[in-house]
């Protein structure tokens, strides 16, 4: 089947389901003696994504991770939970067996990708976004869950994705069991999710008539940073954003989104770091009359 290939900017629901399912070799020898994990994987255009967790086994009542891991070709990227100029971010469906609860999904922290005039808030080449599973305390069988996934990529153009994914796991009480073969993956995601800002920051955002300033006083000079919003319509992502130092922080100037209709109370988002180190934080606005 061909990719359904849409212009960029336009939004809408995927609607081509390009999966290749994956081959899922199984040795009944082997089956006997050891416990083994069922990753399911689907080809989409112009990557692939899979299905995976941090443990080869489920313990009741013990959480986990799982996660939706993506690798695209080089120059085509999906979506932050906020996209930016374009786009629509990864969006799951779970069937999960009778008391098994799944948490949302999790961000790390985005980039900042230029296409022609707009920006994009979006990953490239691939990411893991996690999701925490919480089995409950009683589980009578092998543990399968069922994500339904739905993606856009892009690359000048836009391209929907969408793949039923299949993860099965053995129940194993007592001890943990080893991590699995994707358990690093699942470290670096970790490390690269944004924790909410220390609470000693102080931050404020001031707003005129054109202009959000943010400022960031973290305890010491800061010498750049980003700003992602987790809000659309909010700053112009298309324009630069004006960082300048300051003796115990940082000061960000971005020009306000003519797409803004109602001044939020807060300006909630991600402020990411030279070193690539990312904050939640939400700046209460302070609006000029």
């Amino acid at each position: 089947m061909t990719a359904l290939e849409i212009p960029r900017g336009l939004r809408g629901d995927p609607q081509c389901r390009c999966i290749r399912l994956d081959i899922l070799l199984f040795l009944s020898f082997l089956c006997l003696f050891a416990a083994t994990s069922r990753v399911a994987g689907a080809g989409g255009p112009h990557g692939t994504v899979d299905l995976i967790a941090d443990q080869n086994v489920v313990r009741p009542g013990h959480p986990f991770w799982a996660g939706l891991h993506f690798q695209m070709e080089e120059g085509w990227h999906i979506y932050w939970t906020n996209p930016g100029d374009s786009g629509e971010p990864p969006r799951v469906k779970w069937s999960l067996p009778p008391g098994f609860q799944a948490g949302p999904l999790e961000w790390p922290v985005p980039q900042r990708i230029a296409d022609h005039s707009l920006i994009d808030y979006g990953y490239q080449n691939e990411v893991l976004l996690p999701v925490k599973i919480t089995p409950p305390v009683k589980i009578s069988s092998d543990v399968q869950l069922n994500a339904a996934v739905s993606w856009l990529v892009c690359r000048e153009i836009c391209v929907p994705g969408h793949a039923d994914l299949v993860l099965t796991l053995p129940i194993r009480t007592g001890r943990p069991g080893p991590p699995s073969s994707t358990y690093s993956l699942f470290a670096k995601a970790q490390a690269e999710l944004p924790p909410p800002a220390p609470k000693s920051w102080k931050v404020t955002a001031d707003l005129d008539e054109h202009h959000f300033v943010l400022n960031v006083l973290t305890g010491k000079r800061e010498t750049t940073a980003t700003f992602f919003p987790l809000e659309p319509n909010q700053i112009e992502n298309a324009a630069p954003q004006k960082a300048s130092p300051l003796a115990h922080g940082i000061r960000i100037e971005m020009p306000k989104s003519d797409q803004m209709l109602k001044v939020p109370l807060r300006l909630r988002g991600v402020i990411k770091f030279a070193s690539g180190q990312g904050y939640l934080l939400g700046a209460p606005v302070i609006a000029s009359k």
